[in-house]
């Protein structure tokens, strides 16, 4: 029998995502929680950097738009990280990044801070 040179990963991967849902008793429709940014970058591959923030979706994206603070705080994040997922479930509405391998998964204070102000929008 000959081993296949190009091998198919299954089962378990040593890769991470955190997760920060926000529970919302509101009567709002869907897709008004949908946010993604659309980021503004300077420099190309391991230099690239974040010089400004646009995000795209429903209302909760215009008042992201409008939180100034939080599109500052998103600058002084990694291109990696700053790449975040707005998007509503069943419990609530559920806030993530990129996934990433264990050695590069880490939750820097900048980072939380910005997740929880996303957090703070959503709440109002």
């Amino acid at each position: 029998m000959t081993q296949d040179l190009n091998p198919i990963s299954w089962g378990a991967q040593d890769r991470y995502q955190a997760h920060f849902i926000v529970k919302s008793h509101r009567n709002i429709p869907e897709e008004d929680f949908l946010a993604r940014p659309q980021l503004q970058t300077k420099g190309h591959f391991g230099s690239k950097k974040v010089t400004g923030v646009k995000w795209i979706g429903g209302s909760l994206a215009d008042a992201l738009n409008a939180d100034t603070t939080l599109n500052n705080m998103m600058t002084k994040l990694s291109y990696h990280d700053a790449q975040i997922v707005v998007e509503p479930t069943k419990a609530g509405i559920r806030i993530y990044g990129k996934w990433m391998d264990g050695s590069n998964f880490s939750m820097t204070k900048e980072l939380f801070a910005v997740y929880d102000r996303i957090a703070l929008n959503i709440k109002k």
